[in-house]
């Protein structure tokens, strides 16, 4: 993967706000860096309002992975040292304690992460949960309703219960770009993120202009989003960042009656 290809993936990898820093009531603080290779990012400005009454109360924060792949948003581990993720957030927030508990599972549906979730938060009481889903769903052929329902109440159900999500989405594939169920998937999972007003990390658009930029320059498409380790640490880089901004943005006003 060429460095260029990288930038062009991790710089439409999500459709948030620019945004160079984030603000807190002390002044600002700079955002965790981003490797030459990942191109420059833009940060979500959407609040983690639990993870941020966490970091104000005991400077700790609780991670929660899950969904098929969430391994890919983690970054690499290398001779036993922690997640790249977890570096980052801690070398950017002075004092701060992360945990992250990974609890992916190859080839699961939404209906059973959701299951599973109620059980992790009952366990581990996480702050943020990393939410990657939407692709096995597609390829099952679940109803796009039945999809939208389960993932929208599963994340009420979060926020109910005092733990912020982020919104990982569909892989890239050639063969589906024109598959009507497989695009209607993917624009459920972003009428969830907007409709909850939670975060969504779009992987589905990176890969889409990576796959494009490589065939222009004659090169094979990459198989599958995440399939390198510099993509990996690429994409730790971008959720550090979502996560950093949102512990000090405001939460956005519920609309009246609501």
């Amino acid at each position: 993967m060429t460095a260029a290809g990288v930038a062009l993936l991790f710089s439409a990898a999500l459709s948030v706000a620019a945004r160079a820093q984030a603000t807190t009531g002390e002044g600002t603080m700079d955002l965790p860096p981003l490797a030459k290779e990942c191109g420059e990012a833009n940060a979500s400005t959407m609040a983690l309002p639990n993870s941020a009454r966490a970091l104000a109360t005991t400077k700790k924060l609780k991670i929660l992975a899950i969904g098929a792949s969430s391994a890919s948003i983690l970054g690499g581990m290398r001779e036993g040292n922690p997640p790249l993720l977890e570096q980052l957030l801690e070398r950017t927030i002075a004092g701060l304690d992360v945990e992250i508990i990974n609890r992916g599972v190859s080839g699961e549906l939404a209906g059973d992460a959701a299951k599973r979730l109620k059980v992790e938060v009952a366990l581990n009481q996480p702050d943020v949960v990393l939410w990657q889903v939407g692709t096995n769903d597609a390829f099952a052929q679940v109803p796009v309703e039945e999809f939208q329902e389960t993932v929208g109440e599963m994340v009420r159900w979060l926020k109910e219960h005092n733990t912020d999500v982020i919104l990982v989405g569909l892989h890239y594939m050639k063969n589906l770009v024109k598959d009507p169920h497989y695009q209607a998937m993917r624009a459920s999972l972003q009428h969830i993120a907007n409709t909850e007003n939670v975060p969504r990390i779009g992987r589905y658009e990176a890969m889409e202009v990576l796959a494009r930029t490589l065939r222009e320059n004659g090169r094979r498409d990459p198989g599958e989003f995440g399939s390198s380790e510099t993509a990996y640490d690429c994409m730790a880089r971008y959720v550090a960042r979502v996560i950093a901004v949102g512990l000090f943005a405001k939460a956005p006003k519920k609309p009246a009656g609501h």
